[in-house]
C-alpha cells in the first residue's frame, strides 16, 4: 500500500497542519504502513516531522511534479488551506481513496474520505453524496502519538500552577499580556510559558516574568503533555491546542486570535468546556479573564470540567481516520487490505510458507530451515523485481501473501493463504484486486504468470475467478504445472 500525505508547514504562519498529519503518519506506522511527506514548505519544517519519510518542494508551482511523486498511491491525504480545487479534483478521480482534510467547508470536495475534526463539525452543512464518506467531530481530531494515551490527571485541592500557551508565533503578543497580569495578581503561583518557536517578544516575556515563572522553549510533544498535566489551569488560544488541554483534562481559559478559531472558541462553550467568548481584542481583556481564573480556585469546579473535556476528546482520531481508511479498503476488497511486507513480517511469513498444504502445492516442496528463509526473505524485501504484498482483516490479522517478481515482460505471481482463512472466497478478491493494479502500476509488464499443479483446485477456481485463462503446460523438475496467465488489454 502506498500513501502519500500532501500538506504544507511555514515558520511564519506555523506547523499545525504538519503536526496533526504526522499523527496520522504514527497511527499507519502502527500497522506497518510507511507514507511519504509531500511538504510546500520552508527549510526548518523538516524538524517538525523528525525520522519520517518526506519531500520538501513547492508542489503549488510544479503540481506536475507532484502527481509525478504521487503515482501509483493508494491513499493520497491532502491537508492544506492552499491546495486550489484542481488538485483535490486530480486525485478524487485518479486515486482509490483521496482524503481531504477539512476545518471549515473550504472547497465543494469531490469523491473521496472528509475529515473534520473539528469540535461539533456534525452539525455543519456537508452534502450527504454516496461518493464520499464524513468522518465529523472530535472522534477524528488527530492528535500527536503522546496524547493517544493520558494517564489520569491530579486535580488538586488548590490551583498551584498555570500554563500559557498561544501557538508558535503568538502574534498578537497575548503571552507577555497575561503574564503580566499573573504575575500582578498570583505571584504566588508557578506560571508554565510555552515559547513557540516563531515567537518575536521573547524581550517583553523576559521583562514580564517573576521568580516563579517557567520558560519552555519548543517543548515536544513528550514535554508538552508532561508540562499539561502539572498545570491546574491553561490559558490558550482556540486552535489545535485546546484539543490536547481537553484530551488531558485541564480546565482553560481561551481566546480566539484568528477569525478561523471563533467558531471553534464558541462550540467548546456550547459544550461546556470553555466559560465564555473572549478574543484578543475584547475591551477589558485582563480584567475579564481574572474573573474567570478566580472562579477556577473550586477544585469541583475544575474537575467538572476535566471531565467535559476528556469526555468529548480522547485522543484517538488519527487511529480511527487509519481504521476507517482500511475499513473501506476491506469493504471495497472483499474482506482484506494488502500492503508492502517488511522486516518485522519475517517470523508470519516463514510460518504460512512451512505450512503443510502451502509446500505440497508450491514448486519446492521441502520444508524451509529459518536461516534459509531469514536470507530469501531479506533478498525478497530488497529486490527491485519484486513486489512483496501482505493481507491483513480488519482485526490486523494475517491473512496470507500476495507476491510479484518480474522475468522479462511478464511478472510471476505467487499467492497463499493462513489456514484460519481459506475456503471463504478471499483468494479471487486478492487476486483481482493486486492483479489489476500490478499492471497498471507496472505498463512495461505485459503479462502475470501463474504456476499451478493441476491437483490443486481451490487455487484454479481461485485464478480463473480473478479473470486469469489457462495459458499452456509446463514442466518444472519433472513435475507437471498449468501456467494460467492474465494478460494486459491491447
Amino acid at each position: 500500500m502506498k500513501v502519500s500525505i500532501i500538506t504544507e508547514g511555514f515558520y511564519k504562519t506555523g506547523y499545525g497542519h504538519l503536526t496533526r498529519c504526522l499523527s496520522i503518519y504514527h497511527a499507519f506506522e502502527e500497522r506497518n504502513i510507511f507514507p511519504v511527506f509531500f511538504i510546500n514548505g520552508d527549510p526548518d519544517c523538516g524538524k517538525v516531522i523528525p525520522d519520517t519519510r518526506h519531500m520538501i518542494f513547492d508542489w503549488l508551482k510544479d503540481s506536475e511534479e507532484l502527481y509525478k511523486r504521487t503515482a501509483g498511491s493508494d491513499v493520497v491525504i491532502i491537508d492544506s488551506y492552499l491546495a486550489p480545487l484542481e488538485i483535490y479534483n486530480k486525485f478524487s478521480a485518479s486515486v482509490s481513496y483521496p482524503v481531504f482534510i477539512d476545518d471549515y467547508m473550504r472547497l465543494e470536495y469531490q469523491a473521496g474520505i472528509i475529515i473534520n475534526g473539528s469540535i461539533n463539525a456534525e452539525k455543519l452543512n456537508y452534502p450527504v453524496r454516496p461518493d464520499q464518506t464524513l468522518l465529523l467531530g472530535t472522534k477524528y481530531i488527530p492528535l500527536r502519538k503522546d496524547f493517544w494515551r493520558v494517564r489520569d490527571k491530579l486535580i488538586r485541592p488548590e490551583v498551584q500552577s498555570v500554563l500559557l500557551t498561544f501557538g508558535g508565533q503568538d502574534t498578537m503578543n497575548m503571552t507577555p499580556r497575561l503574564l503580566q497580569m499573573l504575575v500582578r495578581n498570583h505571584p504566588a503561583l508557578t506560571k508554565k510559558v510555552v515559547v513557540g518557536s516563531g515567537f518575536k517578544n521573547l524581550e517583553l516575556i523576559e521583562a514580564a516574568k517573576d521568580t516563579r515563572t517557567e520558560l519552555y522553549h519548543a517543548p515536544l510533544s513528550g514535554d508538552m503533555l508532561r508540562i499539561m498535566l502539572e498545570s491546574d489551569v491553561a490559558f490558550s488560544a482556540a486552535g489545535q491546542t485546546i484539543y490536547e488541554l481537553a484530551c488531558v483534562g485541564v480546565p482553560t481559559i481561551a481566546l480566539s486570535v484568528a477569525d478561523n478559531q471563533k467558531m471553534n472558541l464558541t462550540e467548546w462553550i456550547n459544550e461546556g468546556f470553555l466559560p465564555e467568548e473572549y478574543s484578543y481584542d475584547s475591551a477589558n481583556l485582563e480584567n475579564r479573564m481574572m474573573i474567570t481564573f478566580n472562579g477556577y480556585m473550586e477544585r469541583e469546579r475544575r474537575f467538572k470540567l476535566g471531565v467535559i473535556g476528556k469526555k468529548k476528546v480522547d485522543g484517538l482520531g488519527a487511529k480511527r481516520i487509519v481504521q476507517s481508511i482500511l475499513d473501506l479498503m476491506i469493504r471495497r476488497n472483499g474482506g482484506c487490505y494488502l500492503r508492502r511486507a517488511n522486516e518485522n513480517d519475517a517470523m508470519a511469513v516463514f510460518n504460512l510458507s512451512n505450512d503443510r498444504t502451502v509446500r505440497l502445492n508450491s514448486i519446492n516442496q521441502d520444508v524451509i530451515a529459518w536461516h534459509d528463509h531469514i536470507r530469501w526473505y531479506s533478498e525478497k524485501l530488497n529486490d527491485r523485481n519484486c513486489l512483496f504484498l501482505l493481507a491483513f482483516n480488519a482485526n490486523d490479522e494475517f491473512v496470507g501473501q500476495v507476491r510479484f517478481t518480474v522475468e522479462g515482460q511478464n511478472a510471476i505471481i505467487s499467492i497463499s493463504l493462513d489456514k484460519n482463512f481459506r475456503g471463504k472466497g478471499l483468494s479471487s478478491s486478492l487476486l483481482i484486486k493486486s492483479s489489476f493494479k500490478y499492471l497498471k502500476d507496472h505498463p512495461e509488464i505485459q503479462s502475470i504468470l501463474a504456476y499451478i499443479r493441476p491437483e490443486n483446485t481451490p487455487s484454479i477456481k481461485a485464478f480463473t475467478g480473478a479473470a486469469y485463462l489457462l495459458s499452456h503446460e509446463e514442466k518444472i523438475k519433472g513435475d507437471k504445472f498449468f501456467v494460467y496467465k492474465l494478460a494486459r488489454q491491447k
